[in-house]
């Protein structure tokens, strides 16, 4: 867990811990005549990190003490708890924890409330109660809200997606990094660690170990950058995992070699363990069984190595208590007379010098207070002239994209140009920004009508930029080179927009999606009926035809526009419509919207049911239908793509 992680400090520095020790053994929990019994919280607290067992006797001795408010007594129980949960004694933690919150609850101090529920949701995850796990980490997100504790949130936040990550429900836990990413400018950068590294984890759970890569260099790049040498060996081996999955087996190694050597210069034993488990399984798929067997044996000797650590800090704590115990009888009274006179003699001193160094610390803080004060205000002057060159700035990169706005709109048909062609019809489109990588396209060609719907890759100004090239090549196809079935049409336009890309150095895979279907009204001879034949080709984009309230799914061609690993002719595919059949061609923003009450993707079967529940209506409420329903899943969630969705009835 991120925030309340017990990594024990590995360093070596027994020689302080034994000194604290002793400190709190010979005075009783008294560490100095004036120390607060806050200050030993602090010292509590600083000791857990680098000997848990050592806090957890300083905690017991402060709970003796009787002058402490019910506030300092909840920190008291935290901090025990934590140690209890270290050493796997959940039932005590429970009870614990439980009487805390009883505590806190008629102090009303929410900050410590919501560490307890974060505490206690630790203590059900590891006991695999994972539904009251994720209850109480929602509670302590509640609490730390309402408390305004900014560094609460980002910590249950990272707690939650990581606890998703673990049980591999990735849908949920995007929607908890989504949430933690708006804390951004608030997070410590050692915390952009763990965002960093969740990401990762997601996008390995996910198989795009490309971006789990990224995201894991991010965290190590933090890692290196604050000396965080535990978290550095963590990632590494992260890193050798995802290579081992890509079968990149050199990389794998080399990368868990530097962890391993990193872990064992340090003394990090558990984490040199960690990343032996995974060398072994890397020398076992290379069949590399002999080398394996070695480091079978190094990680046996760690695991020992482990368990002797912990069996020799017990015996020194206890060899350590024996010989206070003793001191304490050595020291006599006329000893502490001595200590007493000579306390008194030293603190008249005291007083005199403190006033020397009050008068001149005085001085020294006007001092520098004028000049913070001249300082200030020369950067106040700097920063408000950057602030208008910013606005200058934004203001001109708003209004290209405005202008670039206005260009993708011109080659949009217009609205006129739909109902002439297409009376019984309606286009939701809805950007995610000003400018859009989706777009709609209309040519009519003799007697036959083309329509489509594209999906360019990207959105905003990348995706629009995709959108024009990929826009001219659906016209030359039609225009310069004089075709009309959708599937002709697909496989020139894929020709375009490769060798538009082709002219540059670099290897550009940038393309669409696209659903295009063309119209063709035929009369019958025999009978002056007029037969409407409807003819499609996909690069991905399905088409949908609702006839007699039932859906027929007509699948794409698994290919797109653009370069591709293998290319082949887009599939003709040819229906002969009814009156009543309504067409629906579409992209995917609408079905990859997050939102609802579990921040989920509203997906592709409730998309059909959707439509199938508006076939009564005519297409103007059917649009106005789509785009309330859209609207209410989104609810205050950021929209993800661009959408659109174009619905034809004949």
């Amino acid at each position: 867990m991120y925030y309340w992680s017990a990594d024990i400090d590995k360093s070596g520095d027994t020689k302080m811990n034994k000194l604290i020790l002793y400190l709190i053994i010979l005075f009783n929990c008294q560490f100095t005549l004036a120390s607060k019994l806050s200050d030993k919280l602090i010292i509590a607290n600083e000791v857990y990190y680098s000997n848990p067992d050592s806090s957890y006797i300083i905690c017991k001795e402060l709970e003796k003490i009787e002058s402490k408010t019910n506030t300092e007594l909840a920190e008291i129980y935290i901090c025990q708890s934590r140690y209890l949960i270290l050493k796997t004694k959940f039932d005590e933690a429970s009870i614990i924890l439980t009487k805390t919150i009883k505590l806190l609850e008629k102090e009303n101090n929410l900050s410590l409330l919501a560490k307890c529920y974060s505490l206690k949701s630790i203590l059900l995850n590891r006991v695999s109660n994972f539904e009251q796990a994720l209850f109480h980490q929602k509670k302590a997100i509640s609490l730390y809200t309402k408390a305004k504790d900014t560094t609460g949130i980002i910590s249950s936040l990272t707690n939650i997606s990581l606890d998703y990550l673990d049980r591999n429900e990735n849908d949920s836990a995007l929607y908890y990094l989504s949430k933690l990413k708006r804390f951004d400018d608030k997070m410590k950068e050692k915390s952009k660690y763990f965002f960093h590294q969740n990401f990762g984890k997601y996008y390995f759970n996910v198989k795009n170990y490309d971006e789990a890569i990224k995201e894991y260099n991010k965290a190590l790049s933090i890692a290196n950058k604050h000396e965080m040498i535990d978290s550095k060996t963590t990632c590494l081996t992260l890193i050798a995992i995802t290579h081992l999955n890509l079968k990149q087996y050199t990389k794998a190694e080399s990368t868990l070699l530097e962890s391993i050597a990193i872990a064992n210069n340090n003394n990090l034993l558990h984490e040199a363990n960690e990343a032996y488990i995974v060398l072994i399984e890397l020398y076992e798929k290379q069949e590399r069984f002999k080398k394996a067997l070695e480091i079978k044996k190094l990680n046996d000797k760690i695991e020992k190595e482990i368990f002797t650590i912990e069996k020799i800090n017990k015996i020194n704590e206890i060899e350590t208590r024996l010989r206070l115990s003793e001191k304490e009888q050595i020291i006599t009274q006329q000893e502490l007379k001595i200590k007493k006179e000579q306390l008194n003699t030293l603190e008249a001193k005291s007083k005199i010098s403190q006033l020397i160094y009050f008068i001149l610390l005085c001085i020294i803080i006007i001092f520098f207070i004028i000049i913070i004060f001249i300082r200030a205000k020369k950067l106040t002057t700097k920063i408000k002239a950057q602030k208008l060159l910013l606005e200058v700035k934004s203001k001109e990169v708003t209004d290209s994209i405005k202008y670039a706005k206005r260009i993708q709109s011109a080659i949009l048909p217009s609205s006129k140009t739909i109902k002439e062609y297409l009376p019984n019809s309606f286009i939701f489109y809805k950007p995610k920004d000003i400018v859009a990588g989706d777009f709609y396209w209309l040519e009519s060609k003799n007697d036959t009508i083309l329509f489509a719907v594209a999906d360019c890759t990207g959105h905003g100004v990348p995706g629009a930029m995709v959108s024009v090239i990929c826009n001219n090549g659906l016209n030359r196809s039609v225009r310069e080179y004089g075709l009309i079935n959708p599937s002709d049409i697909l496989n020139k336009t894929r020709e375009i927009v490769i060798s538009e890309f082709e002219k540059s150095d670099e290897d550009v895979r940038d393309g669409m999606d696209i659903a295009l279907c063309s119209i063709k009204y035929k009369v019958e001879s025999k009978n002056s009926q007029t037969t409407a034949i409807l003819q499609y080709a996909g690069a991905n984009n399905p088409l949908w035809i609702v006839r007699d309230h039932e859906l027929i799914d007509i699948r794409p061609d698994k290919q797109p526009i653009g370069k591709h690993f293998k290319n082949s002719s887009f599939t003709p595919h040819s229906i002969e419509l009814k009156k009543g059949d309504t067409i629906y061609i579409f992209s995917d923003g609408y079905a990859d919207q997050f939102g609802g009450p579990k921040g989920k993707k509203f997906m592709y079967k409730p998309f059909k049911n959707l439509l199938l529940s508006i076939q009564d209506k005519d297409m103007d409420d059917q649009k106005e239908i789509l785009e309330q329903r859209f609207n209410e899943w989104k609810g205050n969630l950021e929209q993800v793509d661009d959408v659109c969705v174009i619905g034809i009835r004949i």
